[in-house]
């Protein structure tokens, strides 16, 4: 839904874009702090798996429950 081009990965004009799109507005720092934050090989880009990364909760209990569904 969010990888319109099928690439496997995300930059951050490319995140701002679609939250943009969705409605919610955010600060262009903020998309790259995240991106930064999550960005696990520091590429530049923020893959599916990191991507999946950072929604699933730490807790173990609580992430097994997320991706049992």
């Amino acid at each position: 839904m969010l990888d319109n081009r099928k690439k496997g990965w995300l930059v951050a004009p490319d995140l701002h874009d679609i939250l943009t799109e969705f409605g919610q507005y955010c600060h262009k720092d903020d998309v790259n702090t995240f991106i930064r934050r999550y960005d696990l090989d520091s590429d530049g880009r923020l893959l599916y798996s990191d991507f999946c990364d950072a929604f699933t909760p730490k807790d173990q209990y609580y992430a097994s429950v997320l991706n049992s569904r």
